[in-house]
């Protein structure tokens, strides 16, 4: 009796598999001589996707940002970043605060450079540019990473991180993409 991992067994195995591939007319086939894999790979499809929409942090963060196609100007897009302080911080959470800005996209990279506004929870002007001048995000299907400086706003407001695309905003439901950010609206 042969034990199950013996080199007999094996070779018996192989020439079993070959006489089954003989008597069913299939031909063996070598790596060299198999046919190309079908279709483009996943992330192609996904690099050719428009990133405008609205992504969100996870819960329990409240922070979104919305991709805005800019009409007119293609491949550019504006970002409007509303991000808000984590709730588990009770009486010590962070102010709301916001972010505009407009770039190029650029494979799945937007680099942006931040526009003054002014709101409701503040607003940013052309000083507060020269020490956090620009934004950048990188998307991957549907998570979109934001980095940048964002010295004008309160500290531990969560506003850089991996947003996930939502098909549910809370922040940006009311509010036409374009001209104004949503929060300028009259």
């Amino acid at each position: 009796m042969t034990r199950p991992d013996s080199p007999l067994r094996s070779f018996a195995l192989a020439l079993a598999c070959l006489a089954v591939a003989a008597s069913a007319g299939c031909e063996a086939r070598t790596p060299a001589d198999a046919p190309p894999a079908a279709g483009p790979p996943a992330q192609a499809a996904t690099a050719t996707t428009s990133p405008a929409g609205t992504y969100a942090l996870p819960a329990p963060l409240a922070s979104e940002l919305r991709v805005v196609a800019l009409p007119g100007r293609p491949g550019e897009y504006r970002v409007e970043v509303h991000g808000g302080g984590d709730p588990r911080d009770g009486a010590g959470v962070a102010a709301d605060c916001q972010a505009v800005a407009e770039g190029r996209l650029d494979g799945g990279r937007l680099d942006a450079a931040l526009l003054p506004f002014q709101s409701d929870a503040g607003g940013l002007d052309a000083i507060d540019l020269e020490s956090s001048p620009r934004l950048a995000i990188t998307f991957d299907g549907d998570t979109a990473r934001l980095e940048g400086g964002f010295a004008h706003c309160p500290m531990r407001t969560a506003m850089t991180g991996a947003y996930r695309r939502t098909s549910s905003p809370r922040l940006f439901v009311d509010c036409a993409p374009l001209p104004a950010a949503c929060w300028n609206r009259d």
